[in-house]
């Protein structure tokens, strides 16, 4: 099939249209935000209209929770206004092509314990990063349902893999561990290294959305379930990911503790059920965790 993949030159994009391309589908890839600003109606429009494409999977946006507090209007623009202008670019065409919008575990309160989160779970977005996610999911389930066309929401858990970038936590963590190692010093500094994080590998993740995406063109998503889980299913605590990493790299660390890197709000637990995209589409996650940081070490070296 045809798919459209908005924020296709990202780091997920990339992966993304590798997956798709894997499985046999024709990727036709939106021009990046330096051409194509995503909250752009008449653009979108244009830009969909020319791929006629049989799905859309909608990745563009703002990623980055810090980035989204600290320029709240931007944030909202193209997260909120980027989904708006994808929505109706796909209501525009005849037919209409299937719609995947992928959102974040961001717009859940987080468990007391070590209860996985469900789709049916509590919703109480963090932050503007959340917010701005909880609404963009909102628009394209409110459309679904007034114009009856496929849409399916991904509600994506922490997620890593080779070409993240630093600004995330993992990568930022082997990149410190890396130069620590090139320092010949045994110390890294972070943040809150107790918190406990659902975080799958990206090549996982992508083979979720190409799941998805058939799924959807197949008509097999609809009625009251259009939200998905793309989760791991497993919680791991920062400083257990230090420490398999520190190993992987052959370099101990210890943690000195940074005020500057601790969110006062940071959750002690956050872990999802992935049982409703498994039941869907057969879906569990493959690689393993050391697997992972391996290869996003040996991408960093």
């Amino acid at each position: 099939m045809r798919i459209f993949v908005t924020g296709a030159v990202g780091f997920v994009g990339g992966w993304l249209q590798r997956e798709l391309a894997a499985a046999g589908h024709h990727v036709i890839a939106a021009p990046g935000p330096d051409v194509l600003d995503i909250a752009d109606q008449p653009g979108i429009r244009r830009a969909v209209g020319g791929a006629r494409p049989d799905a859309v999977v909608h990745l563009a946006g703002m990623a980055f929770a810090p980035d989204a507090d600290a320029d709240a209007a931007e944030a909202i623009r193209v997260n909120v206004g980027g989904t708006l202008a994808v929505v109706e670019a796909c209501r525009s065409q005849a037919p209409r092509p299937a719609l995947l919008v992928v959102g974040s575990s961001d717009v859940y309160v987080p468990s007391p314990s070590d209860t996985p989160l469900t789709e049916a779970s509590p919703l109480g977005p963090r932050g503007v990063y959340g917010l701005t996610k909880l609404a963009a999911e909102a628009l394209a389930i409110s459309s679904a349902a007034d114009q009856g066309f496929a849409v399916a929401v991904a509600r994506s858990f922490n997620h890593t893999g080779p070409g993240q970038r630093p600004v995330f936590a993992v990568p930022a963590f082997a990149r410190r561990i890396l130069e620590a190692r090139a320092a010949g010093i045994h110390e890294i500094h972070a943040g809150n290294v107790d918190v406990a994080r659902d975080i799958g590998d990206v090549r996982d993740v992508v083979r979720a959305y190409g799941l998805l995406v058939e799924a959807l063109v197949e008509g097999r998503v609809g009625g009251g379930r259009r939200v998905f889980n793309v989760a791991s299913g497993r919680a791991v605590t920062m400083r257990a990911v230090i420490d398999r990493l520190a190993g992987l790299a052959d370099w101990p660390v210890t943690i000195v503790q940074d005020p500057h890197l601790v969110r006062a709000d940071d959750p002690a637990v956050i872990r999802g059920d992935f049982t409703a995209l498994h039941a869907l589409t057969g879906w569990e996650p493959r690689i393993d965790l050391d697997r992972t940081l391996a290869d996003l070490l040996e991408s960093l070296a």
